[in-house]
């Protein structure tokens, strides 16, 4: 991770069930130049498994403080579109 990102206070702007939604959307924003990142959690991460809805897997999806306001309404215009 470079020094510009270490020094950047990050933000979680929404927990995923699983990794697989928190991977379009980090896509999406990508998309319209928005940086992210996503932590997943052990069972994601440790094991390497992928999934929509994997029991106890969690996956939060981060971008940088100035970000997060645009960042969560995409998340949310995204997410009201699939329900």
């Amino acid at each position: 991770m470079d020094t510009e990102r270490q020094d950047t206070e990050w933000i979680v702007i929404h927990t995923f069930e699983g990794d697989i939604f928190a991977e379009m959307i980090s896509e999406a924003l990508d998309n319209v130049n928005i940086p992210n990142d996503i932590m997943r959690s052990m069972m994601s991460s440790g094991l390497g498994a992928r999934s929509v809805s994997l029991a106890g897997g969690t996956a939060q999806l981060r971008v940088p403080e100035e970000y997060a306001e645009e960042a969560k309404a995409i998340v949310d215009d995204i997410l009201s579109d699939k329900e």
